[in-house]
């Protein structure tokens, strides 16, 4: 089975409804499961939501419609690559001014096994993770799905070898047991896992 059939399948299973133990069964995380399954699995566990495209078109639908979804006017985008995409999309978005309903960006791994989102400043700028919208959109290469938190600090220290990024911070859903969010690392998560289009 290739990637997008299993993304397909645990996904697909939001689209009937089911009694809530059967829901979380479905989402329970085997020994079997490969790394970007297991990403899936623990978003979704905690409340984040999670789709994947095969190609550009397909993405761009998919962001066209999640910003629908998130009820957002404008968007913040400082990464000029995605803002490409969003002025291909017809989409309105700012790099000056934080202050929107929902930020774009890409990340640099994504951590499978708690289901957070690895960012430096090569995605956020200057701006502080408590400052930026709580609506977080990200998009994401399936190669940047990495096991835990060391795998993605190494593979940081690998990639910016000559010029580390500033800030390095992770983000998560909203789980059961937090309760206050004092660092702002607590986002409603939306991540968009893409092929790699070049490979």
């Amino acid at each position: 089975m290739n990637l997008f059939e299993k993304l397909k399948r645990v996904t697909g299973l939001r689209s009937e409804p089911k009694k809530i133990n059967e829901e979380t069964k479905q989402y329970e995380i085997s020994k079997d499961d490969s790394l970007d399954v297991i990403f899936a699995k623990s978003l979704i566990q905690n409340h984040g939501s999670f789709f994947y495209c095969d190609n550009e078109p397909d993405l761009i639908h998919t962001i066209q419609v999640l910003i629908k979804d998130l009820k957002v006017d404008q968007i913040y985008c400082i990464e000029p690559i995605l803002q490409t995409l969003l002025s291909k999309s017809d989409i309105h978005y700012t790099s000056n001014n934080p202050s929107c309903d929902a930020i774009l960006s890409s990340c640099e791994y994504l951590i499978a096994q708690k289901a957070k989102i690895m960012l430096s400043s090569k995605q956020l700028g200057s701006n502080n993770i408590k400052n930026l919208p709580k609506n977080h959109i990200i998009i994401a290469y399936a190669s940047q799905i990495v096991k835990n938190l060391s795998e993605g600090m190494s593979g940081i220290n690998m990639r910016h070898i000559d010029n580390l990024p500033s800030t390095i911070t992770t983000i998560k859903s909203k789980q059961k047991n937090d309760i206050q969010d004092l660092d702002g690392n607590i986002k409603n998560l939306s991540v968009i896992l893409i092929e790699d289009f070049n490979s």
